[in-house]
């Protein structure tokens, strides 16, 4: 791995006028990349709900000052943490995003019940301009607390036994957000470096290659000179051994031994029947 780090910078630097202006390129094009991607602007509010000072219950015989008041923020029961789980599918609507947001509008928005899930409702944008991240705050939270009493209505609870939306923090300052550009320059630097480093391999190879072409052409042995000028090659036969002497006889084949040489086989003679033997 490190042999091909440094064979990699070997080779940028021995193309140095090719890398160099790929790398002020790619600067130049991470610039305009930050430049034109658009800057986001986010902001919030948090919605806090609460039960009434009644309770939940209602009787039109009691008159109010007997009824037992009791303090709202001592009530934050399971109940509400229901109604604000339900607040959030309500504005999760796509048509409630559209409404408030706007057809066409890149500003977004969430609602949640945040880590700890409990009667807060809060609410984060996201826009092109602060003013609309705000703005969005303002709507949602407002949209909120008017579909919160619609509910209530549509299922015919008293009036007196209403759960209301109070507003905890309003719409914030909204803050720039630029890790959205970051994380696009950065990925463009990185597809651009890795194109430049290729480019350079890619002209070093074909400048290597037209050069051993070059120097192939240039080592080319010279065309052989005609006439009488050409020398005849040189003879690389072995010399020739000189013959024995024969005495006038013709010259024996070679292969075929003399009479020094040849080995002459006689078979022995056998023996005569009619010569006497022991027995006789």
């Amino acid at each position: 791995m490190l042999m091909d780090f440094w064979g990699t910078v070997r080779v940028l630097r021995r193309r140095w006028y090719i890398a160099l202006p790929a790398v002020l390129l790619t600067g130049v094009l991470a610039l305009y990349v930050y430049v034109t991607v658009p800057t986001r602007y986010e902001s919030s509010g948090v919605l806090v709900l609460t039960s009434p000072a009644a309770g939940g219950r209602y009787s039109e015989k009691t008159k109010p000052e007997d009824v037992v008041k009791v303090n709202p923020l001592l009530q934050f029961d399971g109940s509400l943490t229901t109604t604000a789980q339900i607040l959030t599918q309500v504005l999760g609507d796509p048509k409630t995003a559209e409404e408030l947001a706007g057809k066409g509008s890149t500003a977004t928005y969430t609602a949640n019940t945040g880590p700890v899930g409990g009667p807060l409702l809060f609410i984060s944008t996201e826009a092109d301009s602060a003013e609309s991240a705000e703005s969005l705050v303002g709507k949602v939270l407002e949209k909120t607390v008017n579909e919160l009493a619609a509910q209530q209505k549509a299922l015919n609870a008293p009036e007196q036994t209403f759960i209301t939306a109070q507003v905890l923090v309003k719409p914030t300052t909204a803050s720039a957000k630029i890790g959205g550009k970051v994380r696009y320059v950065g990925a463009a630097t990185v597809v651009l470096l890795l194109l430049t480093i290729a480019a350079t391999f890619a002209a070093d190879s074909i400048m290597n290659k037209v050069k051993r072409r070059k120097d192939e052409d240039s080592g080319a042995a010279p065309p052989a000179p005609s006439g009488k000028d050409v020398a005849p090659p040189p003879s690389h036969a072995p010399p020739a051994r000189p013959r024995p002497q024969t005495n006038g006889q013709p010259p024996r084949p070679q292969g075929v031994p003399n009479a020094h040489q040849k080995t002459v086989i006689i078979a022995a003679p056998k023996p005569d029947p009619a010569w006497p033997t022991k027995d006789d």
